[in-house]
């Protein structure tokens, strides 16, 4: 997609952080907005201020963990306007504490939003992208704590690592179509993202440790990235078609060396009569391709 003009995006998380700057990046380039956010107030007034300021916005609430909350916001972005710009992109912090000390409803609820939700996203708006046979594109939010694991949430990062592996899976089965993608991959940006996992976790407030990791955190992520900056390098990603969106090159030295530590632990076959796997043949059997071949 080289032009986004026109086109009528669905953005998820679309009431602050990322995901509103995306939209007033695409506004100013005359796209038509679709903010669909579980904050109806908050989506209410940033629709509103969008269109005070000469775009076509419209916000509709919409809980991504639910499938029939989906089907309505399906009904009314279609109402709207055919969608060709999907920007999966809402997410929440995973709480803290020790792995085996996990609120189970907190840890569900986590992969409900950040991960799951992008099914129910493409279930909603790929097909009709797909068949309408125009140039559309899809993006989804993953962060650089899938590849970089920082001493944090076991909840956030493996559910951030997941998506990362639905946009690496969905680029091999979208190259034969008109579908572009890409994988939003930020640092720390200065979003709200802890404020939001506060007030809607399904768990008690937190207290004592987990409450000063969490008004920690909210300080770092303060001094993060401005969200106007990553707004304007995902419509730039969209326009060039770019399937990797890397905002925090400071990170690049330690993705070097995780990647550097994963091949350095490839050593001979455990069979050594073993003749070696048939990958052409794995990737024929699904109809598709993989990356790099």
């Amino acid at each position: 997609m080289t032009d986004v003009a026109g086109k009528t995006a669905f953005i998820t998380g679309g009431a602050s952080g990322l995901g509103l700057a995306t939209a007033r990046a695409l506004a100013a380039r005359g796209a038509s907005l679709v903010l669909a956010d579980i904050d109806t107030d908050r989506v209410t007034a940033a629709a509103r201020d969008l269109s005070d300021a000469g775009a076509r916005a419209m916000g509709v609430t919409l809980d991504v963990t639910s499938e029939a909350g989906w089907a309505a916001a399906g009904e009314a972005a279609r109402a709207f306007g055919p969608v060709s710009i999907l920007f999966s992109n809402a997410g929440v912090g995973g709480g803290s504490g020790p792995f085996e000390r996990y609120d189970t409803e907190v840890w569900r609820w986590n992969y409900a939003v950040n991960a799951h939700a992008h099914l129910y996203a493409c279930r909603t708006f790929l097909g009709d992208m797909k068949a309408s046979g125009n140039p559309a594109h899809l993006v989804i939010t993953s962060s650089m704590v899938a590849i970089v694991p920082p001493p944090i949430s076991v909840a956030y990062i493996s559910s951030k690592y997941a998506t990362l592996g639905i946009a690496m899976a969905l680029r091999n089965e979208l190259a034969p179509t008109r579908v572009g993608i890409s994988v939003l991959m930020p640092g720390m940006s200065a979003t709200r993202i802890v404020e939001t996992t506060r007030d809607l976790r399904p768990a008690e407030v937190e207290a004592g440790q987990a409450a000063a990791t969490s008004q920690a955190m909210q300080g770092v992520l303060a001094g993060g990235m401005s969200p106007a900056r990553i707004g304007e390098r995902v419509v730039r990603a969209i326009e060039d078609d770019e399937f990797w969106i890397f905002t925090h090159p400071e990170w690049k030295d330690m993705a070097e060396a995780v990647t550097g530590d994963m091949l350095a632990a490839f050593g001979p076959s455990a069979d050594p009569d073993y003749r070696g796997d048939d990958i052409a043949g794995l990737i024929a059997a699904n109809g598709g391709r993989m990356f790099g071949r």
